[in-house]
């Protein structure tokens, strides 16, 4: 009867957590806010984990959520799309130097007016990858919990708050087109099974967000050879924002009030900083490439790889771009934080060595 009592417990988690979210992403697309289904979803999901209860969304709801989603992105991509690609270099020259200085201007931050240790400062000032950035922190002596606070404050304040910065600053593509047509059934389904085949097989070689970028990638491919037209209807692509709002909200459980309390203002004031920085350099981009400064500024966010390259669909802006952008710092992020980390630390333990064996300065033992 316990497998049953626990299964149970968890179909109702995950009820109330989707049906929740799904009503605040409706409240807020009532309000006509940007990414209204994904930003709603995740305040009111955060706001029921703060609260103590129990939330949840299961691992196949997510995995159908996230193939739908690529599937979606890879739709919208033309050949006018890849054209574009010309200027990408540019661009992502641009975010890797915006990576380094985010990190350090958040690093510094943290570490001398917030009064966090190197590395716990360190890892929480990582531009994205949450559970890589966790996972690696969890060897060192970093406290782990502002490292995953201050982590999830930034995703939390990215998704919910940016489009409704570039909102007010007009700086939104828009929002999506509508559909060219209505497709068949069978047309959709061959779609899903091929997204699903690509997703799958990205999933299974470690491709960071493997299931998104799959999928993007075999729609792209169907999409761009003229093998097929078909799009998904906004029936599935809304539930869709909803569990990725939602999924996001799920990384607050167990925050409380006090937590809250007592990391917001140095992970808020991280998080400026770093957004100031990555905002700086989206705009040397956008002098340099000519491009939008929205979609560069969303490029350039330092959030969930997943997250944000949805973010930016639901925005309006060019899936392929946001996903190469986002994969770029990921996956740089992933190869750089382990050696950046023991190159720094070791050094700083060798000048801290150095200084504490030097004897004092010339001419001190005569005073």
């Amino acid at each position: 009867m316990r497998p049953l009592a626990s299964h149970l417990r968890s179909a109702v988690a995950a009820a109330i957590t989707l049906g929740a979210g799904a009503l605040g992403g409706g409240v807020f697309a009532a309000l006509g806010l940007p990414a209204a289904w994904i930003s709603g979803a995740l305040v009111v999901s955060i706001a029921l984990a703060v609260a103590g209860v129990r939330i949840a969304v299961p691992e196949w709801i997510r995995f159908l959520a996230f193939i739908v989603l690529g599937t979606s992105m890879g739709t919208a991509l033309t050949p006018e799309t890849f054209a574009r690609a010309a200027t990408w270099p540019i661009s992502m020259a641009c975010l890797g130097a915006s990576v380094l200085a985010t990190m350090a201007g958040g690093a510094l931050f943290l570490n001398r007016v917030a009064g966090w240790s190197r590395e716990t400062a360190f890892w929480a000032s990582a531009p994205g990858a949450f559970g890589t950035v966790v996972a690696m922190a969890a060897d060192t002596s970093a406290d782990l919990r502002k490292v995953a606070f201050a982590q999830a404050l930034r995703l939390f304040l990215l998704v919910a708050a940016l489009p409704n910065v570039l909102g007010a600053t007009g700086l939104t593509a828009g929002g999506l087109p509508p559909p060219p047509h209505v497709s068949t059934a069978l047309e959709v389904a061959i779609l899903l099974g091929v997204c699903v085949t690509t997703g799958l097989g990205a999933a299974w070689l470690k491709v960071p967000g493997g299931l998104i970028l799959g999928a993007l990638a075999g729609s792209a491919a169907l999409h761009a050879t003229s093998l097929s037209s078909a799009v998904l209807p906004q029936a599935f692509i809304v539930p869709a924002f909803v569990v990725l709002g939602a999924s996001v909200g799920v990384r607050f459980l167990g925050t409380t009030l006090g937590t809250i309390r007592a990391y917001f203002f140095a992970s808020l004031g991280a998080f400026l900083v770093a957004v100031s920085i990555s905002t700086l350099f989206a705009l040397l981009a956008a002098w340099l490439t000519g491009d939008d400064l929205g979609k560069l500024v969303t490029a350039f966010a330092p959030g969930a790889l997943e997250a944000m390259t949805a973010l930016g669909f639901a925005l309006g802006y060019d899936p392929a771009f946001m996903s190469a952008h986002h994969l770029f710092r990921f996956a740089g992020l992933s190869v750089a934080l382990p050696v950046a980390a023991r190159l720094l630390f070791a050094a700083v333990e060798e000048v801290e060595e150095v200084t504490r064996h030097a004897g004092p300065p010339e001419g001190e033992h005569t005073k």
